[in-house]
């Protein structure tokens, strides 16, 4: 029986990940503009050490995105063998911190960023999940299920909001942050660092 890890990963409302793939230049979308000037070269250069543009970020398990872009939420079924880099997501925050603290990231954190796959595995299968990142290729392959991707972010006043909480439609999804600024059901507006992840 084929090893699977149920996945999750978010993104613009607007791409298909089972049929198109990834397009760097919208990375001003999901960032806005000052802080994609900053962090576009860490991604290319990330792009470079795991040999492709086409990467999909995904979670281990599911964490909130609260921000203020609308993103969409894929929840996916995803054979081991789908999952062709792991990275640690602790050194890839520390990494993305440091280029908006203007600092450029040692080399040796590169050195540290990639997950030997056994590693990763054991990760994924044990109770270190929050600290990998599985990258997929997109468009998606036909042996990974779309469990779920119906499901959006509910924006920056909710921190962490509830699977199953979360606007089924993008005009739900609008609603929620009209409410949240309005103080409505509001929490503390701290983003999660995990958001840093997800390119």
């Amino acid at each position: 029986m084929k090893q699977c890890f149920r996945l999750y990963t978010w993104q613009l409302p607007n791409w298909d990940i089972t049929k198109e793939k990834r397009d760097p230049s919208k990375g001003s979308q999901r960032w806005g503009e000052d802080t994609w000037k900053q962090l576009q070269q860490l991604y290319m250069k990330l792009e470079e050490k795991v040999g492709t543009l086409d990467i999909l970020w995904c979670f281990a398990e599911y964490e909130h995105w609260n921000d203020s872009v609308l993103v969409k939420l894929w929840e996916l079924d995803v054979p081991s063998a789908e999952i062709f880099q792991f990275l640690d997501s602790d050194i890839w925050e520390a990494m993305v911190q440091n280029v908006l603290n203007n600092e450029q990231p040692e080399e040796r954190c590169w050195d540290q960023l990639i997950v030997e796959r056994n590693e990763g595995i054991r990760r994924l299968s044990g109770g270190n999940k929050g600290n990998i990142t599985p990258l997929v290729h997109v468009p998606l392959s036909s042996s990974i299920q779309v469990v779920n991707n119906s499901k959006f972010n509910k924006g920056i006043a909710y921190t962490n909001a509830p699977y199953e909480d979360l606007p089924t439609s993008e005009t739900e999804a609008m609603k929620c942050r009209e409410e949240g600024h309005k103080g409505k059901n509001r929490k503390t507006a701290k983003r999660n660092p995990r958001n840093k992840l997800v390119g």
